[in-house]
């Protein structure tokens, strides 16, 4: 029984340390590189001339906010699943989370994150749970690769597309590396009481196809969890799609790079997520003592991983740059696609190619308080 609380106890843990990574991935650029995904567009400076960004809150729980292009829409957010419908807790510990920006309710133009599903898999199973059948709330999923996932992946998302090719795929080793850096504090804690640690995988296909008449190009990646000989389940996570029609990628990959990268978790949402995440657990007050060394561990490595991320050369999808945020004083890095870029107060956003445009002149806007941000040299 102490096993299984503990197990728990990790699995709430390793979740947060996710949430971490997800925010960190997104966030996270080379200076002037790029990775295999970049090869999604060719160019990359066939922008728009301006578009303006407003930072826009999880429309369900304000879990984190996000920039977004404005006369977008929204749509999704945060979702809890019920562990009296699912029969089981395998995928109710956490919040999940399904969201999407797009440029039209068609999604001509758009951005998915979809959520992370908890599915059981591994040599703990019981003999007599085969394929289809649910363990703890978690269906029965023999564990693919990236590759065969993402095309399921596609497959359940664009079930209209139709003459849907793979131009490229690629893994996503460095993707993979940061999941599992971030999650060394749980895997020692796992390897102290005999328990293997996850491992991970990850990696992008881009796909080609017509759907309602119409060609687009689609880029789809994710990172597999693998818990099979640890807690007898995998997961997706970080699992991505970006989509514009086939002739517009370079003009439009920017602009979604740019809400992919903006993710901005809330602390006080998180606290509270950490919080019911183990009331939901059922986690004992001493095995959360045992732990409290490990949540200690991870806090600090979170932070001095997430210091170092910023060079790390993975998921790299537009030519980056070093800014000053003149309000805050920060150092920020952000594409490089525009040659302005404007901040306010409220953390909007404005990128232009047009040197005669200033945004505190433009009647459109709601607020007139935007500064110039300029390059670090």
């Amino acid at each position: 029984m102490r096993k299984w609380f503990l197990m728990a106890a990790v699995a709430v843990a390793v979740s947060m340390s996710l949430l971490a990574a997800s925010e960190s991935a997104a966030a996270s650029g080379s200076k002037k590189s790029r990775s295999g995904i970049a090869k999604y567009a060719t160019s990359g400076k066939n922008v728009p001339q301006t578009v303006a960004f407003t930072r826009v809150a999880e429309p369900r729980e304000h879990a984190f906010t996000m920039l977004v292009p404005r006369g977008w829409i929204v749509e999704g957010g945060i979702f809890r699943v019920d562990p009296n419908r699912t029969g089981g807790t395998g995928n109710s510990i956490e919040a999940k989370c399904d969201i999407a920006v797009k440029s039209d309710a068609a999604g001509t133009i758009m951005l998915r994150r979809l959520p992370k599903i908890n599915y059981a898999d591994g040599p703990m199973l019981p003999p007599t749970h085969g394929p289809g059948m649910n363990y703890n709330g978690m269906t029965v999923v023999r564990m693919p690769g990236w590759e065969d996932y993402l095309l399921h992946v596609f497959s359940q998302t664009r079930a209209g597309a139709t003459n849907a090719r793979v131009v490229q795929k690629e893994p996503l080793p460095k993707l993979a590396e940061l999941f599992s850096r971030l999650s060394e504090p749980v895997a020692r804690a796992l390897m102290q009481v005999g328990i293997q640690p996850p491992t991970y995988q990850a990696g992008f296909i881009i796909v080609e196809y017509t759907e309602n008449g119409r060609a687009y190009k689609e880029l789809l990646y994710t990172v597999l969890v693998d818990a099979r000989r640890s807690m007898a389940l995998w997961a997706n996570d970080f699992t991505t799609t970006m989509r514009s029609p086939a002739g517009e990628v370079d003009q439009w990959k920017p602009v979604l790079d740019i809400i992919g990268n903006s993710v901005r978790l809330n602390p006080q949402w998180v606290a509270g997520e950490m919080r019911g995440q183990g009331e939901r657990a059922e986690i004992s007050r001493k095995v959360l003592q045992d732990l409290s060394r490990i949540d200690r561990e991870i806090t600090a490595h979170r932070s001095k991983t997430q210091q170092s991320i910023q060079k790390d050369q993975y998921l790299t999808l537009t030519s980056q740059e070093d800014y000053v945020n003149p309000i805050t004083g920060k150092v920020e890095r952000d594409t490089s696609d525009w040659s302005r870029r404007w901040v306010n107060a409220n953390g909007d956003y404005i990128y232009s190619n047009d040197t005669g445009y200033n945004p505190n002149r433009d009647p459109s806007l709601p607020r007139q308080d935007f500064r110039l941000t300029r390059p670090r040299r």
